[in-house]
C-alpha cells in the first residue's frame, strides 16, 4: 500500500514515518515551517520521497503527478501551539481549515482509488473535562482557543466531505503526544532542559491541583492508525488515548527520578497566565479498547526512552 503523510518532518509525523516505513510505501508532504525538522527523518532521505508544499495552496499539477495514486492519506500537518494561536490566529485558520479543505479537494478530485483519509485531530476540540469526565467520541465540540477551534472546524469539513462529497474519512482525536524529537516549546522538553541546565520549570496550577493529561507516546499513536487501517469504519471517530492519566507535577517528578536530580519548580495560576488553556483534558479510550486496541507503551517506559534520547546529546532542542 502507498501512504501519503502530511507533516512528515514534524514531531508526530516523524514518528509515523519511522513506524510505517517498513510496512508500506510512503510519500511525505511538508511545508517545513518552524516546528518541522528534516533531520528527524534524515536516515530515510534516500528511500522516501519528501516534497515541499504549503497546503494553504492547492496541490499543483506537477506535484500531483509526482505523488501519483495513494491508498491512504494521513493528515497530520497543522499549526498546533495554543499560545501562538492566541497571539496570531490567522496562520491557524489558514493552515488548519483552508489547508484541510485543499487536501480534501485533492482527495476528492485526484485520488479516486483512495481507501481512507485519516484526519488527526485533538482532545481540545471537546474543550475542558472536569474531574471524573472523559469525553466520548459523540461529545459536542466546545473549543477554548483559536487552535482547538480550527481543529474542530476541520473535523466538520471532513464529516461533510465524507457524507456528501465522496471522500472516505476517519477522524481521530488524541491526547497530548510525547516522544523523542519533540519541539522545545512543549512541556516534556522544557522539563528536560530545566533539569539539564539547573533551571526552573513552571507548572500551571497549584501543588494540590496541577493540570493533568493522558499522555500518549507518539509511536503508539502511529500504531493506533495502523490498527484503524484494518479495523476502522468509514465516517467514524475514534479517540486515541494514553494508558494512564498523569498530572504535570507527577510528570516532572518522573523525569527527575530518571535524571537522578531535582529541578526548581514554581506554580502559577493556570488561567491567569494562559487564558484559553484548560486545566484538564480527557478522552475515553473505550471505543478503541472494545475494538481490540490499547496503547502498548506505559508512561514510565515512554519517558525512559525520551530521557535516554535527550541525555545522549546536549539538550532537547
Amino acid at each position: 500500500m502507498k501512504l501519503l503523510i502530511t507533516g512528515g518532518s514534524g514531531f508526530i509525523g516523524s514518528h509515523f514515518v519511522h513506524y510505517f516505513c517498513t510496512k508500506h510505501d510512503l510519500v511525505i508532504l511538508d511545508c517545513l515551517n518552524y516546528a518541522s525538522d528534516y533531520d528527524r527523518i534524515r536516515d530515510l532521505r534516500n528511500s522516501i520521497p519528501v516534497y515541499y508544499h504549503d497546503l494553504r495552496s492547492p496541490i499543483p499539477d506537477t506535484l500531483r503527478e509526482k505523488v501519483g495514486d495513494v491508498d491512504y492519506i494521513i493528515h497530520l500537518a497543522a499549526e498546533t501551539h495554543v499560545d501562538r494561536s492566541m497571539v496570531d490566529p490567522q496562520p491557524f485558520i489558514e493552515s488548519n481549515i483552508l489547508g484541510t479543505y485543499n487536501l480534501l479537494e485533492y482527495a476528492r478530485l485526484y485520488q479516486p482509488k483512495l481507501k481512507m483519509f485519516f484526519y488527526i485531530s485533538t482532545d481540545e476540540s471537546y474543550g475542558p473535562a472536569p474531574l471524573g469526565v472523559d469525553h466520548s467520541e459523540d461529545a459536542p465540540h466546545k473549543p477554548s482557543n483559536p487552535y482547538s477551534a480550527t481543529k474542530a472546524a476541520a473535523e466538520d469539513l471532513c464529516f461533510a466531505w465524507n457524507h456528501s462529497m465522496g471522500v472516505p474519512i476517519i477522524i481521530t482525536n488524541t491526547m497530548n503526544n510525547i516522544g523523542e524529537g519533540q519541539y522545545p516549546e512543549k512541556f516534556v522538553p522544557k522539563i528536560i532542559k530545566a533539569i539539564q541546565e539547573d533551571g526552573l520549570i513552571t507548572i500551571h496550577g497549584s501543588p494540590d491541583e496541577p493540570g493533568s493529561r493522558k499522555y500518549l507516546y507518539a509511536r503508539d499513536h502511529a500504531d493506533a492508525i495502523d490498527f484503524l487501517i484494518v479495523n476502522g469504519r468509514r465516517g467514524e471517530k475514534y479517540n486515541v488515548v494514553g494508558k494512564q492519566e498523569v498530572n504535570n507535577l507527577e510528570l516532572v517528578v518522573k523525569l527527575e527520578q530518571l535524571a537522578g536530580k531535582e529541578v526548581r519548580k514554581r506554580f502559577i495560576d493556570f488561567h491567569a497566565t494562559r487564558p484559553g488553556h484548560d486545566k484538564r483534558y480527557s478522552l475515553s479510550g473505550e471505543k478503541m479498547k472494545n475494538l481490540g486496541w490499547e496503547p502498548p507503551t506505559d508512561i514510565d517506559s515512554a519517558l525512559k526512552q525520551i530521557w535516554l534520547s535527550y541525555s545522549t546529546r546536549n539538550g532537547p532542542a
